[in-house]
C-alpha cells in the first residue's frame, strides 16, 4: 500500500511534531484519513483483513485411506485450521478456519468459520455377472460373480435358492462406492440354477408272463417327480398301463414285446434317455402241443384242461436213457390226454391223465429186445424177474427197477424210464393214488391198497370196465379212462416196429393161480383182455398225471 503525500510542517510553525500533527493529502491514495496518523491507522486495518474464507481446491475421491483436501486461501501464518481435516470414508465433512493476531474476517471478526470438503465415493464400472454354472443339486446353492466385492456391493434380492430355475439378485454400492453413471440405487443381475441330468432305472430288464399269470408290474425309479409313460412295441402280445412309477404288463397273446419307458422333466431334472425290458408271454395254446409242460400244470391247476383241449390231445416227449436193462436213445414219443380230473375223489383232483405213447399217430408199447420171451433178467419188461404175482402192483419189478415209479420226479432212481424223461416233463408231473390188488395169490378184497405212483400203468378196469380177471375188489376204487370209453382202439404197436401189434401189460394181478403160476393182466395184440406169465417179456405204456 502506498503512502499519501503528507505536510510534514504548516503555518510556519515549528518543526519535530507528532504524525496526528502532520496533516495527510489522501488524494491519490483513497485512504480517508485528516493526518498521517490516521492515515497509518487505516492503513493498519486494511492489511490484516483476510480477504476470503478458505475452500477446498481440486477434488478427492475414496481410497480407502486417509485424505485431506487442498485448500484454496489458506494460509497457516494468518489463520489456524480445525474441525475435520481429513477422512478415508466418501462423504462431506466440515474444517474451520480461525484468524490469529491482529487478522481479521471481512465481517471484522476473528470467529471460527466452517468450510465444508468432501471424499467423492469411487466408481464401480460393471454390474455382477455369474460366471460358471450352478447344477441342481437338492440343496441351497449360490452362483460365483464376476465384478463382485462385498466391500464394494451389497448383495440383496435372490442370492441363493434350491430349485433349477432364473433368479434375480440385487447389487447395491456400499456408502464408498457408486456405479459408473453416477447412481447409487441397486441394480438387478440375472442367474440361474441348471437341470441335473435324469436317469430311469427299471426293477427288472425282463418279465415273464406265463399262464395263469397274465400280468405283471415293472418299477421305475427317477430322481425327481418327471410323468412316466410306457408303450408297446407289439400291443397284439402285451399291452401296457402306468400308474405313478409302476408300469403293469398285460398279456394278450404269446410271443414276445419290446416295453419302452420315458420320463420327462421337471422341475430340477431333464428327461433322461428311454429304456426297455422285455415280455416274454407263454398263454394256453388250444393245440395241447403248442404248450409247454408248465402251461400245460397251470391249466391242470386250475382245473381248466378240458376246456383248452379234447381226449387225445398229444404232445411230444423225448425219452433218452438206460430203461432197465435196456437202453433207448432220444426216442421221439407222444404222450396223448386218457382222462381230466379222472377218478378224482380217490386218485387226486386237478390232474390232467396221459398215456405214453403214439408214434405217427399210432398207439404203441414199449418194448425191448426180449419182447415175447420169458427171462429173470432184471430190468426187463416183465412184471417180475420169476413167474409170481406175489406182492402185486406195489412190489412188482415193473413198478420199481423199469418205471422207478415211486421215485421223486425231480430225484429219480438211475436206470428207469422216470430218469429218461425230459426234465421239463419231470418238473410239472403230479403224484397219483392208484388202487390195485398189491398182494396177489387170490381174489380177497383186502388185497386191494392204493400206492402213490408217478409212472403205472393201467388196470383191467381203467381199460375195460370190466373185472373179468383182476380182484373183484378193485372196481371199487377205479374208473375207466374217457379214452377208451369213447372207443378208442386198444391195440398197441412196438414203439420200434410200428406195424407190429404188441401185447402190452396192465397192473392189475390174476386174481387166481392156474396150475401153479401166477399171472398179471394184459391186452392181447389184438385188443382184447388177456393174462401172462409175470416173467413174460411184452410192451409197456406207462401213464403219468399232470
Amino acid at each position: 500500500m502506498a503512502w499519501g503525500p503528507f505536510n510534514a510542517g504548516g503555518g510556519g510553525g515549528s518543526s519535530g511534531g507528532t504524525a496526528a500533527d502532520i496533516s495527510y493529502d489522501n488524494s491519490k491514495s483513497g485512504i480517508s484519513a485528516a493526518n498521517v496518523q490516521e492515515a497509518i491507522d487505516a492503513l493498519s486495518v486494511l492489511t490484516l483483513t483476510i480477504q476470503a474464507v478458505p475452500a477446498q481446491s481440486g477434488s478427492l475421491t475414496y481410497t480407502g485411506s486417509t485424505q485431506s483436501p487442498t485448500w484454496k486461501g489458506y494460509d497457516s501464518s494468518m489463520m489456524t485450521i480445525g474441525g475435520v481435516t481429513s477422512g478415508i470414508n466418501a462423504g462431506t465433512y466440515t474444517a474451520t478456519f480461525t484468524p490469529i493476531g491482529k487478522y481479521v474476517w471481512t465481517d471484522g471478526t476473528q470467529e471460527a468459520k466452517s468450510v465444508s470438503w468432501t471424499i467423492g465415493r469411487a466408481e464401480v464400472k460393471n454390474v455382477p455377472a455369474q460366471t460358471g454354472s450352478v447344477t441342481y443339486n437338492g440343496s441351497a446353492q449360490s452362483p460365483s460373480w464376476s465384478n463382485y466385492n462385498s466391500s464394494q456391493l451389497t448383495i440383496g434380492g435372490t442370492s441363493s435358492a434350491t430349485n433349477a430355475g432364473s433368479y434375480s439378485a440385487t447389487f447395491t454400492p456400499t456408502s464408498n462406492y457408486k456405479w459408473s453413471d453416477g447412481t447409487t440405487t441397486a441394480k438387478s443381475a440375472s442367474w440361474t440354477i441348471g437341470k441335473a441330468t435324469g436317469s430311469i432305472t427299471l426293477s427288472a430288464s425282463s418279465l415273464s408272463l406265463t399262464y395263469p399269470k397274465t400280468s405283471g408290474t415293472i418299477t421305475v425309479t427317477r430322481p425327481g417327480s418327471g410323468t412316466v409313460t410306457a408303450s408297446s412295441g407289439s400291443t397284439n402280445i402285451a399291452t401296457v398301463s402306468v400308474s405313478g412309477t409302476t408300469i403293469t404288463v398285460t398279456a394278450k397273446a404269446t410271443g414276445s414285446a419290446t416295453i419302452t419307458v420315458n420320463v420327462g422333466a421337471d422341475t430340477n431334472y431333464t428327461a433322461p434317455s428311454s429304456k426297455t425290458f422285455t415280455v416274454a408271454v407263454t398263454l394256453v395254446s388250444k393245440t395241447l402241443s403248442s404248450n409247454s409242460w408248465a402251461v400245460i400244470k397251470a391249466v391242470s391247476d386250475a382245473g381248466q384242461g378240458a376246456n383248452y383241449w379234447s381226449v387225445g390231445a398229444t404232445k411230444s416227449v423225448t425219452i433218452n436213457g438206460k430203461v432197465g436193462a435196456t437202453t433207448i436213445s432220444s426216442l421221439k414219443v407222444d404222450a396223448f390226454i386218457i382222462g381230466f380230473n379222472h377218478n378224482s375223489g380217490k386218485e387226486g383232483s386237478n390232474r390232467i391223465h396221459f398215456l405214453l405213447g403214439k408214434i405217427s399217430g399210432k398207439f404203441v408199447g414199449l418194448v425191448d429186445s426180449s419182447y415175447g420171451s420169458t427171462t429173470s433178467t432184471s430190468g426187463a419188461f416183465t412184471m417180475n424177474t420169476s413167474n409170481t404175482n406175489s406182492g402185486g402192483w406195489g412190489s412188482s419189478q415193473m413198478r420199481s427197477k423199469v418205471l422207478g415209479s415211486a421215485s421223486s420226479p425231480t430225484s429219480p432212481t438211475a436206470n428207469t424210464l422216470m430218469a429218461a424223461l425230459p426234465s421239463d416233463l419231470r418238473a410239472v408231473m403230479k403224484s397219483c393214488t392208484k388202487y390195485t390188488d398189491n398182494k396177489g395169490g387170490g381174489n380177497t378184497a383186502s388185497n386191494v391198497s392204493s400206492t402213490t405212483d408217478y409212472l403205472f400203468l393201467l388196470s383191467e378196469y381203467e381199460v375195460f370196465a370190466t373185472h373179468q380177471y383182476c380182484n373183484d375188489a378193485e372196481p371199487n376204487y377205479q374208473a375207466q379212462y374217457d379214452y377208451f370209453k369213447a372207443g378208442n382202439s386198444k391195440v398197441a404197436n412196438k414203439h420200434s416196429a410200428t406195424g407190429t401189434a404188441a401185447v402190452w401189460w396192465l397192473r392189475s394181478p390174476y386174481y387166481t393161480t392156474i396150475t401153479g403160476y401166477y399171472y398179471f393182466c394184459a391186452v392181447s395184440s389184438s385188443g382184447s383182455l388177456d393174462c401172462y406169465y409175470a416173467y413174460n417179456v411184452y410192451g409197456v405204456v406207462p401213464g403219468f398225471v399232470v
